[in-house]
């Protein structure tokens, strides 16, 4: 039979009719009557089951999980292994978030997965035997074929949402991570830490080793809970890992050995922590003796690594700084890592977010900060119209602020209104971010 796809932009048209959670502004409820990994579990069998073929890393968490990530898998490479990289959602463009060695899943890889996943979809769409895959399932089952195909050593893969239910759950990994968990995602999740911190430690496996970043005590007390249920060996970033920074350079000491002299191209004392929670994962990778682990490769690793929309400074004169926080937490971050390691007259900010989000708490951090703001949104559905952030920062701030519909057009206002030595902080969304930082690309291409 004929391959029904030969285009990638035909493929890609087709994945986006199935659900995507993402960038839905409400899910629907019959969209969401079925929970649990069943639709993942018979997708995958159709498949021949793939994520099974692979020595996978699973790490979850609020915030961090996709440079810690990043992290492992690039020192991971630079020992000289062939790694599977997972994450989302994509900053640029959907195929980056399966990469294996560094680069993007190419258009063919794409097109010749989806014409071989193609009878079970349409399967799934008329039969009620089948459950119908989202959109994210389809994508981390192609990412667990691909990874698979391309005969990875290493398949490193963050989670989508909260863990326990997440389509990555279905892995029987090597070792896990639980970076910094916080509140995101109530609705979904729980409204307490005790809740979240649950569903994330949700990917801890029998006698597993997890490694566990600075958490408060009630989450650390749900992670620790669940360890103790699985028999999953519990490693601590500040107590069994230990972080000491110098200067531009900081040391991970493990218990089985220290790293010294290693520095980050990430700005940020966050960036850090993810570090020493990626050293103990790719240490603990590696410790089945197929591949040293040598402290060059982790020092390569890190300081090669290059991150998209994570406080990335893309402009000077003035200081253009980009970056994907989200929620609360991240935004304190973005914020102490701009007055540790940034010198500024005036903040000028753009700031775009998804209307489910925090909006109001995070507006709070950045108002008093903000000289002038651009309140804009990016093309998901789920953004908050700019009017509306417009008369909710009125409400927190006498700044000068107006509203813009384009990110890009809202740059190109806040720069227009800066000083050389202001800086324009751009944030509040992956999705702003990415359309950003591709107007940026665009205007540079000769």
């Amino acid at each position: 039979m004929d391959a029904p796809f030969t285009s990638y932009d035909a493929t890609l048209d087709y994945l986006y009719h199935f659900t995507d959670y993402e960038r839905m502004a409400k899910p629907r409820d019959a969209a969401t009557s079925i929970f649990g990994l069943a639709r993942m579990n018979q997708l995958l069998e159709f498949l021949g089951n793939p994520q099974h073929r692979l020595q996978a890393i699973h790490i979850a968490g609020t915030k961090g999980k996709g440079s810690t990530a990043a992290m492992t898998a690039s020192m991971l490479q630079h020992a000289g292994a062939r790694v599977g990289l997972y994450t989302s959602p994509h900053v640029l463009n959907v195929r980056e978030r399966i990469m294996v060695d560094g680069a993007w899943i190419p258009e063919e890889r794409v097109v010749a997965h989806i014409n071989r996943m193609h009878p079970y979809l349409q399967d799934s769409l008329k039969s009620r035997a089948k459950y119908t895959p989202t959109f994210f399932e389809i994508f981390t089952a192609m990412a667990f074929a691909d990874f698979a195909e391309q005969d990875t050593d290493f398949a490193v893969f963050e989670v989508g949402l909260g863990g326990r239910l997440d389509a990555t759950n279905v892995l029987s990994p090597l070792v896990c991570a639980i970076t910094h968990v916080s509140f995101d995602h109530m609705d979904k999740l729980g409204d307490s830490l005790t809740l979240i911190a649950g569903e994330k430690a949700g990917i801890l496996k029998c006698t597993v080793p997890v490694v566990v970043a600075p958490q408060d005590d009630e989450a650390l007390s749900a992670i620790r809970a669940r360890a103790s249920e699985v028999g999953a060996p519990v490693r601590l970033v500040g107590k069994d890992i230990a972080l000491a920074e110098q200067g531009r350079e900081f040391t991970v000491t493990t218990p089985l050995r220290a790293y010294p002299h290693l520095r980050l191209a990430l700005a940020g004392h966050h960036q850090r922590i993810n570090a020493a929670t990626a050293v103990a994962l790719a240490e603990q990778a590696a410790a089945d003796g197929r591949w040293r682990l040598l402290k060059s490769h982790v020092r390569e690793g890190l300081a090669r690594l290059r991150w998209r929309a994570r406080i990335e400074t893309v402009a000077q004169r003035p200081t253009v700084v980009v970056d994907a926080a989200h929620n609360v937490v991240s935004i304190r971050a973005l914020l102490a890592t701009l007055d540790a390691d940034f010198r500024f007259r005036r903040m000028l900010l753009v700031f775009g977010v998804s209307a489910d989000k925090d909006v109001d708490a995070m507006l709070r951090l950045l108002a008093p900060r903000a000289a002038f703001a651009v309140l804009t949104r990016s093309t998901s559905p789920r953004a908050a119209p700019p009017d509306e952030l417009l008369a909710r920062l009125h409400k927190l701030s006498d700044a000068e602020a107006v509203a813009c519909e384009r990110p890009d057009e809202a740059l190109a206002i806040a720069r227009a209104h800066a000083q050389p030595d202001d800086l324009v902080c751009v944030t509040g969304s992956f999705y702003v971010a990415g359309e950003v930082l591709a107007a940026l690309d665009r205007s540079e291409t000769p």
